[in-house]
């Protein structure tokens, strides 16, 4: 590989760790795109874990969230990162697979805070229509965080969505010409080329 493609990918790896570990980095909240019935999807969700070496990253959300649903029949996606201070955005696609109810889920579920496990402990499916606003966290504890037993009720509704990714669009925006370049990944070998913004 080219010592700049090299390079560009060294910094993607880096953005991602940094993000990570700081919940204010722009790349620690992405948008991922999934399709129903040939309609396109897109929602905001939270980096969780990315995985260079295995070509993973994950995020969490609700078994009864209809993404889940939509992963199901179609698990190709892609999920688009930016960062506006260094005006980079990275374009990942793959595919997804859904951890439910399982040793990792349990340990992952474990890392999360009491006040962050509410969220699974609503009395609603995301996307059910409502007669009037509820913000779908037990009445108990909309303001107030539940007891490590009283959140493990939400364990049931709590998943991690794992993408192994085989392709990345890299884009750096400049005024004196943008670059982009694509990184393949088949068989954990690299490919990559310049390609046209």
């Amino acid at each position: 590989m080219k010592k700049e493609f090299q390079e560009k990918l060294d910094y993607l790896t880096k953005l991602m760790s940094d993000a990570l570990k700081n919940s204010k980095h722009s790349f620690r909240i992405f948008s991922f795109g999934t399709s129903h019935n040939s309609r396109p999807n897109v929602r905001t969700v939270v980096l969780r874990d990315f995985n260079f070496k295995n070509q993973t990253f994950d995020c969490h959300s609700d078994i009864r969230s209809p993404k889940i649903k939509e992963l199901s029949d179609n698990n190709l996606i892609e999920a688009m990162f930016y960062c506006p201070d260094n005006k980079v955005q990275a374009r990942i696609s793959g595919k997804a697979k859904v951890l439910h109810e399982n040793q990792e889920t349990m340990s992952r579920w474990n890392t999360l805070t009491e006040s962050s496990k509410r969220c699974y402990m609503g009395p609603y499916s995301p996307s059910d229509k409502l007669e009037s606003y509820h913000p779908n966290i037990p009445e108990d504890f909309q303001f107030k965080n539940p007891t490590k037993k009283e959140s493990e009720i939400g364990f049931k509704n709590f998943v991690v969505i794992r993408i192994n990714f085989d392709k990345i669009d890299y884009l750096e925006l400049k005024y004196s010409g943008h670059k982009r370049i694509q990184f393949n990944f088949a068989n954990k070998e690299v490919s990559s080329n310049w390609i046209a913004p």
